[in-house]
């Protein structure tokens, strides 16, 4: 047991969750923080009902989240689907509803090192700047316009055999992609995904380690989770 403190002691914890609050970027479905219980009215405890949508906040999906794909729920993926070493990719030079190639990718690993099977890959697009409470749900500019992987780009993610694919944008698919086909190569494939991270910008290249549990929800599609990276401090 000592040991295992030993070893959270010598990493520095890195928060990837925003907070979920009313006016956060969503889409248009309901989100509840309700009062059930409280002090000030005579209750010994104080309690909150909260309505979510599965995809909203920081977020991973399943595979079955994708139509006609015969794929695991929430329930039935292990813990360690959630977690792995990470690879964080700067594209902070992507303009709006650009595309990542997967030529970047290759270049990214000439200079890193080649993405391993089981890694978990991430996409650092300084996006979440435009993440605010403050526009109402109907025109948040966080919601438009991200850019995101081309259908090239997620088949060599693929093909690394990577554990898991995220960003710090709404969606891991270019705006500028309807038919969102990075969802399309990834989730067939077995590949997760994260969705409306944070904090990228503060993490390596690589020796982070990714933590992003979701709740053992049955049948689930998605979930909102509190992913965390571990540094090591040397």
């Amino acid at each position: 047991m000592s040991h295992t403190f030993d070893l959270l002691k010598e990493c520095r914890v890195v928060d990837l969750s925003h907070i979920f609050e009313d006016g956060m970027p969503r889409p248009q479905v309901p989100y509840g923080h309700i009062p059930w219980k409280s002090h000030e009215r005579g209750d010994a405890f104080n309690t909150y009902m909260f309505l979510v949508f599965e995809h909203a906040g920081t977020h991973v999906d399943a595979p079955i989240h994708l139509g006609g794909v015969d794929g695991p729920t929430i329930d039935k993926l292990p813990p360690e689907s959630w977690m792995g070493p990470l690879c964080i990719l700067d594209m902070t030079n992507k303009k709006e509803r650009e595309f990542v190639s997967a030529q970047e990718i290759r270049d990214w690993e000439k200079r890193s090192g080649r993405i391993a099977k089981g890694d978990i890959v991430l996409f650092n697009y300084g996006w979440e700047r435009r993440w605010t409470t403050s526009h109402g749900v109907e025109h948040q500019p966080y919601l438009h316009d991200n850019p995101g992987l081309s259908e090239e780009a997620a088949r060599l993610l693929v093909d690394r055999g990577v554990k898991l694919v995220g960003a710090d944008t709404p969606t891991i698919d270019s705006d500028a992609d309807p038919e969102e086909h990075a969802h399309r190569v990834l989730l067939p494939a077995g590949v997760l995904i994260l969705e409306n991270a944070c904090n990228l910008g503060s993490l390596p290249p690589r020796g982070a380690f990714f933590i992003g549990l979701p709740l053992k929800i049955k049948d689930g599609t998605g979930c909102p989770v509190r992913a965390v990276a571990l540094i090591p401090n040397s």
